[in-house]
């Protein structure tokens, strides 16, 4: 690019909570056959734009009878898949930018 400086371009990440079973039809019957009667799996992915960059381990959640976000206490291993893909996304250079509501709402930018 014409007159941008290298040191001026701003990469963001954000992580997402991942219904691992919504990514595919083909995902979703996996998903439905292996898990649990009841059960959700998730993980934790960092998007840069469109692009899923990063994925944490996955892990089970109740299927709640309406949308609710997993909690540690009921969704074990959440907080675990968590902290291993923010600790890969720290080393690689990111720096923390923002906290949303949700502990996984985290904004990352590097340049």
């Amino acid at each position: 690019m014409v007159g941008v400086r290298a040191e001026e371009l701003v990469e963001t990440l954000r992580i997402e909570l991942q219904d691992v079973g919504g990514t595919a039809w083909w995902a979703r019957i996996l998903t439905t056959l292996a898990s649990q009667t009841g059960s959700t799996q998730f993980r934790f992915v960092g998007r840069v734009a469109d692009e899923v960059r990063y994925a944490s381990a996955t892990f089970m959640s109740p299927t709640p009878i309406s949308p609710v976000p997993p909690e540690e206490e009921w969704a074990p291993g959440m907080t675990r898949s968590l902290d291993e893909v923010v600790s890969e996304i720290r080393h690689d250079g990111w720096t923390e930018a923002g906290r949303g509501n949700e502990p996984w709402s985290l904004t990352f930018e590097r340049n």
